[in-house]
């Protein structure tokens, strides 16, 4: 099975350092990307690295978590599964006003809400199991609602058709959060499971 690792914006693949030194014993493949190159063209980027790969189980970081749903779409029965961590469904509302002191900004125009890639991800329809892990802690008085220091709670619960599990941790600590990583474990050999079933019934 291929663990496909995508991480939030302006971070790398060494967020998953400690989950990857949890969660061994399959073919681990990292995306790294530019959020600044724009939502589109990371994405095309992602494809054509997944090309010619199957029997895929994304774990993928806040906006990694939008390009994985994406994906999902674009492999379709490739995909075995995923995880996400703090995956903001619904978009950034505070993305909105910061585009105003910011409009250069790539990836402020790509979570805003009403966004090509937010209004596209909440359509997408999901065959395989799907967690939203939904970091709980860490708010900010800046957002007034609840929120993990950068998203909201509302956003990564938009989808109801995505399963979430709650975990005590701020946006940036989750992927070092025991439980979490307890949580992604389960959901991996779920799906090891199930493909060793695939595998059985066809030989």
């Amino acid at each position: 099975m291929n663990l496909i690792y995508i991480h939030g914006n302006r971070a790398t693949s060494n967020s998953f350092n400690f989950i990857r030194s949890e969660i061994t014993g399959h073919n681990d493949i990292v995306l790294n990307y530019n959020s600044q190159q724009g939502f589109h063209r990371n994405h095309v980027a992602m494809l054509q690295q997944l090309e010619g790969i199957s029997d895929v189980f994304f774990i993928a970081h806040s906006l990694g978590g939008i390009h994985a749903l994406h994906l999902v779409h674009a492999l379709g029965k490739r995909v075995i599964g995923g995880v996400t961590l703090s995956a903001p469904y619904g978009g950034s509302e505070v993305a909105e006003m910061l585009a105003c002191m910011l409009p250069f900004s790539q990836v402020l125009k790509d979570i805003q809400p009403r966004s090509t890639p937010i209004q596209s991800v909440i359509r997408i329809p999901i065959n395989v199991p799907w967690i939203n892990l939904v970091s709980t802690a860490g708010g900010t008085p800046l957002i007034p609602v609840q929120n993990d220091g950068v998203v909201t709670l509302r956003s990564m619960r938009y989808r109801s058709d995505i399963q979430t599990v709650d975990i005590d941790s701020n946006h940036f600590e989750i992927v070092l959060n025991p439980h979490a990583v307890a949580v992604i474990q389960g959901e991996v050999e779920n799906a090891q499971a199930i493909l060793s079933r695939r595998i059985a019934f066809y030989t």
